[in-house]
């Protein structure tokens, strides 16, 4: 028996140009869209601000689109979901009230707190049912307390050594220190410790006679401590001789100060 295929008639294509415009067929594809990318304005807020979840290269053609707390679509992590064809809105059970979604698919937090930090999720359907998904995160910080900056002491013999200590509570926040309103040039006398809060100079010399400060600051804010000036004095040895009546070596201790730093600078002791 022969195989209805075995015979062509008029008009009929044979098996193998037809394999082969499937095969081209399943080759070729529309342009690739853009990616769906999202953006949170500011990545890091600080606590009681807003922060813009904002999308880039929605699809055109979705049929809805929803916003999810963490890294999933479970249903009680809804926050609001948004249709374009009816341009309607709906919220979800992780709705706080504090969420407004727009139709180019943004979402805006309002009056953020540290519970809201995280991963969020958007799920994208298009008109075929078919769900993709793309998540971003945002960090929420609080802004610094002002540091307190304190001494071993605030005079100190030239050689002899001073330890100085930026008390703060902001656990994990930057410090960095200023000498004179300007940020401190570390010398080789110069030791930091491991987390920078405290400052040993030793031995220390009369160029570092001045005004501390510490600084302290978070990815939203900045802080400066109290001010400390310290001062410097250090030892000179005068022979004061008579003919008539010759004198011991007297020692004398000269006080540095800013003033006196500004003075020398210009002038050379006699």
């Amino acid at each position: 028996m022969e195989l209805a295929s075995a015979h062509l008639h008029k008009g009929q294509v044979p098996w193998g140009g037809l394999l082969l415009t499937a095969s081209l067929l399943a080759s070729w594809s529309p342009a690739t869209t853009a990616e769906v990318t999202i953006e949170a304005v500011p990545p890091q807020v600080a606590e009681d601000n807003n922060v813009l979840l904002l999308v880039h290269n929605l699809p055109l053609a979705l049929g809805a689109f929803a916003w999810y707390k963490g890294n999933t679509t479970a249903i009680d992590k809804e926050i609001a979901r948004f249709v374009p064809n009816s341009n309607m809105n709906f919220t979800g059970q992780a709705y706080s009230g504090r969420e407004i979604i727009y139709s180019n698919g943004s979402l805006l937090f309002q009056m953020i707190t540290m519970k809201d930090m995280g991963v969020y999720t958007l799920d994208m359907t298009d008109e075929n049912y078919r769900r993709t998904q793309a998540t971003v995160r945002f960090h929420v910080h609080q802004p610094v307390t002002q540091p307190f900056l304190q001494v071993t002491n605030t005079t100190v013999k030239e050689l002899d050594s001073v330890t100085l200590t930026c008390l703060s509570n902001d656990i994990g926040a930057n410090i960095q220190w200023l000498f004179n309103s300007q940020s401190l040039q570390l010398t080789e006398r110069m030791t930091l410790s491991q987390n920078n809060s405290i400052l040993r100079i030793d031995p220390i010399k009369r160029e570092d006679a001045g005004e501390y400060q510490c600084e302290i600051s978070n990815p939203v804010s900045v802080r400066r401590s109290n001010s400390i000036k310290l001062d410097i004095i250090w030892e000179v040895t005068s022979e004061i001789s008579q003919s008539t009546n010759p004198q011991p070596p007297t020692t004398i201790w000269l006080l540095l100060t800013t003033l006196l730093t500004r003075w020398m600078t210009s002038h050379t002791l006699s």
